[in-house]
């Protein structure tokens, strides 16, 4: 009997990526002019209103009881997101990307670690290929040290952490909750929570807001939120948390590229084989997954006791 289709949850999973990464450079671009939690706040009020129109337009409303199912948005994207955005005011895009990679092997610890969703030889093997591209991204011998490390980094790789738990707890939730309906909830629950830390430390500066501004905020809000988060949402409740984790690395590839074509943040050779390494191990995930009809099937024998014999 053949298994269910990936071909949905893995075009689903690299959309989801590829708008991660364009909301990233322009989240990147938009910080030159927008204070990071301002951003990070119009950011999920754009995620959230759009998703509260698609529920609706789709006959489904948000309701006061998906308070629950939205609880994994404390995770991401409130932590996840709110500590990365900072990361990001301190990092170039691409950096943070490549550190955001680390959630890929990360997951699947804690998949194994949560679900039991035992790895095999050839997820292990993917999986460290990725991350061995990941180290030749990050490696630049003539960057200053303070760009890649201290605070930047810390923030980041705590947001990794969020996001990683994120995405195991929404594994579990979405077997019995749609995901409209759960990311729906999450971004919601996720602007309540970051709103009230906006109120609460925001400086009371004088705004200034320009069109250009407005259009950053809205664009990214829906690349780095609204979109990503449904599509990954759809490819979770299709497939296992280990295997939409190996598309993850897919994220710090298209991040690096379209930073060297708009922010100018340019790669060396070392790091186009890192991101060649990356690129491979994503694409080799259909192969990992799939049940190898190859294998000679064992049909044992029954056993005759001989004759005569005890």
């Amino acid at each position: 009997m053949r298994g269910p289709s990936l071909f949905l949850p893995l075009l689903c999973g690299t959309l989801a990526t590829v708008s991660w990464s364009m909301g990233n450079v322009l989240s990147k671009a938009a910080l030159c002019c927008i204070e990071p939690l301002s951003l990070l706040t119009g950011q999920l009020a754009v995620s959230a209103a759009s998703l509260t129109v698609l529920s609706i337009c789709s006959g489904a409303p948000p309701r006061l009881s998906d308070w629950r199912a939205g609880l994994p948005g404390i995770l991401q994207p409130a932590l996840a997101s709110g500590l990365s955005i900072f990361g990001l005011s301190m990092l170039p895009a691409s950096v943070e990307a490549m550190l955001f990679a680390v959630e890929s092997p990360m997951v699947i610890l804690l998949a194994w670690l949560i679900l039991g969703e035992v790895p095999n030889r050839a997820i292990i093997f993917l999986c460290m290929l990725a991350s061995a591209g990941v180290g030749f991204l990050s490696w630049t011998p003539d960057s200053d040290p303070s760009a890649t490390r201290g605070l930047g980094v810390a923030l980041v790789l705590a947001g990794v952490l969020f996001a990683s738990l994120y995405n195991v707890a929404v594994r579990v939730m979405s077997q019995s909750v749609d995901a409209l309906r759960l990311t729906t909830a999450s971004q919601i629950v996720a602007l309540t929570v970051v709103v009230f830390a906006w109120i609460g430390v925001r400086p009371m500066p004088t705004l200034s807001v320009v069109m250009a501004d407005i259009v950053s905020v809205v664009v990214s809000g829906l690349l780095l939120l609204s979109i990503p988060s449904l599509l990954y949402g759809i490819a979770l409740q299709r497939m296992s948390a280990t295997a939409a984790a190996l598309l993850l690395p897919l994220v710090p590839l298209f991040t690096s590229i379209l930073a060297s074509i708009f922010l100018g943040e340019t790669l060396t050779a070392t790091q186009w084989l890192g991101a060649a390494a990356v690129l491979g191990s994503a694409l080799a995930m259909p192969l990992a997954l799939r049940p190898n009809r190859m294998a000679p099937k064992y049909h044992p024998r029954p056993c005759r006791k001989a004759i005569g014999k005890p």
